[in-house]
């Protein structure tokens, strides 16, 4: 089944990014610029783990890879409990993680280095976004609501309205920003649909190019 041609967007729902983490012990960085030195210099060559092959944490690595030009050798986990546990543990040097990672670098457990989206972090603040170092670098993920093709207009307008609406309220917010699970996420569907078609492109062309299969 083509999810392109089975359902129609309704409304975006909440938008978060990634955030690029290391294990200090065996990258001893603080910054974006020292992690790319480091990589290109460690012989052997260092390895990044990530949530499974084929997702957005791997690409946004293999995106950062392209970007800045050095090597790491990616390990594919189960899922971003496993792969922040090989991050903490030695296995990898490096990950992009989600939310979940937020609470393991707010205990020291790894180090935080800079975000992936297109404005700072507001539950780690402090951090540089990756495109401040390499211009058009952007990896955001994003949540929204679909259905069936065939639903009739109105009823996806009346839901869009509704979405729209509950996204404002100022609790929303506040319920869904400190567990890690990204800020409310109001487009017109004109842009939503924008979009889709933009990401389709971009990590098109990242698999592509590195001739990724998803587990």
């Amino acid at each position: 089944m083509d999810p392109q041609k089975a359902f129609v967007p309704i409304a975006t729902l909440v938008a978060n990014q990634l955030v690029l983490v290391v294990n200090p012990s065996l990258m001893p960085v603080n910054d974006v610029p020292g992690f790319v030195d480091f990589a290109k210099r460690a012989n052997p060559e260092l390895a990044y783990g990530s949530i499974g092959n084929g997702s957005q944490h791997h690409l946004a690595m293999e995106m950062l890879k392209q970007a800045a030009g050095f090597k790491m050798t990616h390990v594919p986990y189960k899922g971003g409990a496993p792969a922040a546990n090989a991050v903490i543990g030695g296995e990898v040097a490096a990950m992009f993680g989600g939310g979940s990672v937020v609470s393991l670098v707010k205990a020291g457990k790894m180090r935080a280095l800079a975000v992936s989206g297109t404005k700072h972090s507001p539950v780690l603040p402090g951090l540089p976004r990756i495109g401040e170092f390499y211009a058009g670098y952007e990896v955001t993920n994003w949540q929204g609501l679909f259905a069936p093709v065939g639903t009739p207009e109105p009823v996806l307008a009346k839901l869009r309205a509704e979405v729209n609406e509950a996204l404002k309220l100022p609790e929303v917010a506040a319920r869904l920003i400190p567990l890690g699970a990204g800020e409310p996420y109001i487009t017109t569907l004109d842009e939503f649909r924008d979009l889709m078609r933009r990401d389709y492109e971009k990590y098109g062309k990242v698999i592509k190019e590195i001739g990724v299969t998803v587990d």
